[in-house]
């Protein structure tokens, strides 16, 4: 396996989905919350990744990264980009290249995210993954000799190309479908509903199994 360390960052679940809330009950949107983060980590641990670490979120989250063979640790509560810069500093430090992995792709696979690795040389060059819906960046690979740090958020796929050109760093760019997806409204779950019936109602359970 590569030397790539994906970091997926976590709500505290009851803090999580909070554009939903006309929609959906607190319990609805914690299992919500927890049912994405299971997708997301099972595709992580079933890809060519070599460490999976889970940043924030609460002990429910700790114990279901634990379960899922991943790792845990606490934020300080800095905001998304200077926490996920400083962990990708603490793993550049040791040797790691760093994947972002954000926590509510519904429809990611060990594939997608293998595709990425591929595209970025096994974290050797610079990779992005772009959203579908915002703008946004959906994954976003730094290899470890890389000072490039993430500014995430609103239209973050078009400043992170600037960025990268105005710095004259080569960079590739991965279109797999589970990285284009994320969940955010009530929009998007209904269209996660459309590829795949059923659904909402394991996502809104406490489970996401597809089986009882």
């Amino acid at each position: 396996m590569p030397r790539l360390a994906a970091v997926v960052p976590m709500k505290p679940p009851r803090e999580s989905k909070s554009r939903l809330s006309d929609e959906l009950t607190e319990d609805e949107r914690i299992s919500l919350s927890m049912n994405l983060l299971r997708i997301v980590l099972a595709a992580t641990s079933a890809s060519n990744l070599g460490r999976v670490l889970v940043l924030g979120g609460d002990a429910d989250v700790q114990q279901l990264a634990k379960d899922a063979g991943a790792e845990w640790t606490a934020d300080g509560d800095r905001g998304l980009n200077e926490e996920l810069s400083a962990a990708f500093d603490d793993l550049a430090s040791n040797g790691w290249s760093s994947m972002y992995i954000p926590a509510d792709l519904p429809m990611i696979t060990p594939e997608d995210i293998d595709s990425a690795i591929t595209a970025s040389r096994d974290g050797r060059l610079l990779a992005m993954c772009p959203a579908a819906r915002d703008g946004g960046t959906n994954g976003l690979i730094i290899p470890s000799d890389s000072d490039f740090r993430p500014a995430l958020g609103r239209d973050s796929f078009a400043r992170h190309r600037k960025a990268a050109l105005t710095a004259g760093l080569p960079f590739a760019t991965c279109d797999a479908l589970g990285f284009s997806i994320d969940l955010d409204t009530i929009d998007d779950l209904l269209a996660c509903e459309q590829i795949e019936p059923g659904f909402r109602e394991r996502m809104l359970t406490n489970r996401g199994d597809k089986t009882p």
